[in-house]
């Protein structure tokens, strides 16, 4: 970073307290400017229910006053920092919440400034982060990133301490090598994809501070795929490739997990592009298919993991796919009813489902729309809710028959399944058959 972006950022680490404490003080005036005198001097006199010389309305300035000192001085990425900041600011806020309950008159006309604080510095849940203007961050994507080596500090960890407390294989490395070579075995070609963290391509909207800083959320994942691509297998930096186009800020909802219309778009062109250009499939040749953009209203998972009963909305853009001949949307799931055994799996997580299954927003805008957009074939899809790593893998290898028909199988799941998952990453040396063996 050269010496003004660091002046800058320093100064931004210090301009956005020392403005909330203005905000704060100038709460505190507004607050009581209906209340008696008296009562006042005696809370002045008194120090507050903690006697320590100061009303209690002003210990924000203890919450806000560690915000600098934080951000500037703790090592780490990005993410890891904004996490730490964050934590011990929703510490501090708890703590001045708590002292304001405790002393009556200042709990009710001081509850707006609590509540605005607490919008500002990024309140949310165990599983869920708010961050600056709405954007829903999941916490298990943000431990994700800050897990260190992937291959050594992988498994599903307590949302609270970030520890591992899983059981189970945890690295992922052995487990996709031996996929690849199993699948072939059937001659099945392997692209694997992980989708980024949001917090990695969005990583301003967790934290301003992240602008100008030039570092990658998620250099543990591109260690990974590196290690991957060493040992033969076919991988894809997708970040980049998000970054390269259009504004890198546009790619994912603001309350849900998944990427936008646009997003599924883009990853939809990155496949195509490396597909045709290994020469596995043929563009699309002949009458285009249709295309019908419509925005479409949607509550995002996070909203709804943040609060149940949540009314908040978005509009996402979708574009809406059609066979010009038939009228229908090019089949996802139902693709093997309709042609006989597709060359082409997208396997996965909910990625691969996202906007083509009644539950998950919409139908016939997915990804293997966007995809039969590009490509001259059919496209399936066996999409797992929740584990795309290894509930997917071993749905997949129970399919011999399905196996001996593919051609590519193009694996798509959230990377944080490269930590997080449940199930860890056990190694299966062998396609096994319906009845397990």
């Amino acid at each position: 970073m050269n010496t003004a972006t660091e002046q800058q950022s320093r100064l931004s680490v210090w301009e956005a307290p020392r403005l909330c404490t203005w905000l704060a003080l100038s709460g505190f005036f507004l607050a009581i400017a209906g209340v008696p005198v008296l009562q006042l001097i005696c809370d002045w006199r008194d120090g507050g229910p903690a006697g320590v010389g100061v009303p209690q309305v002003l210990g924000i300035r203890d919450a806000l006053a560690i915000v600098p000192e934080l951000y500037r001085d703790s090592e780490g990425t990005i993410v890891e920092r904004a996490l730490l900041v964050n934590q011990e600011l929703q510490s501090g806020l708890q703590d001045y919440e708590a002292g304001l309950g405790e002393f009556t008159w200042l709990r009710h006309p001081a509850r707006p400034l609590q509540h605005m604080l607490s919008l500002a510095f990024r309140r949310g849940s165990e599983q869920v982060l708010e961050g600056p203007g709405g954007w829903l961050f999941l916490m298990s994507e943000l431990q994700s990133l800050t897990a260190g080596p992937i291959r050594e500090f992988a498994g599903r960890r307590d949302p609270g301490t970030g520890r591992a407390v899983a059981d189970v294989v945890r690295d992922p490395l052995p487990a996709i090598v031996q996929f690849q070579r199993l699948l072939r075995q059937q001659g099945v070609t392997l692209l694997l994809v992980p989708i980024p963290a949001k917090a990695a391509v969005h990583v301003t909207s967790l934290t301003a501070e992240a602008a100008g800083a030039g570092e990658r959320a998620d250099e543990r994942v591109v260690e990974l795929l590196r290690e991957l691509a060493e040992r033969g297998v076919w991988v894809v930096d997708l970040l980049p490739e998000l970054q390269r186009a259009g504004d890198p800020e546009s790619w994912y909802c603001r309350s849900d997990t998944h990427l936008n219309g646009d997003g599924i778009g883009r990853l939809a062109e990155v496949l195509a592009a490396e597909l045709v250009g290994r020469g596995l499939c043929e563009p699309r040749a002949g009458v285009p298919l249709s295309v019908e953009s419509r925005e479409v209203e949607l509550t995002g998972d996070l909203a709804r993991m943040l609060d149940p009963k949540t009314d908040r909305r978005e509009l996402v853009r979708l574009d809406f796919v059609t066979d010009p001949q038939t009228g229908a949307a090019p089949p996802g799931a139902a693709a093997a009813a309709i042609f006989p055994q597709p060359p082409i799996l997208l396997l996965g997580d909910s990625h691969v489902l996202v906007y083509d299954a009644d539950d998950l927003h919409a139908v016939g805008a997915g990804l293997p729309q966007q995809l039969a957009r590009h490509l001259d074939t059919a496209i399936e899809t066996l999409g797992v809710r929740g584990s795309g790593g290894t509930g997917a893998r071993l749905q997949l290898l129970q399919m011999p028959d399905r196996l001996s028909s593919l051609r590519v199988v193009v694996w798509c799941f959230a990377a944080r399944e490269l930590t997080e998952s449940a199930e860890g990453w056990p190694v299966v040396n062998e396609t096994i058959g319906q009845d397990g063996r």
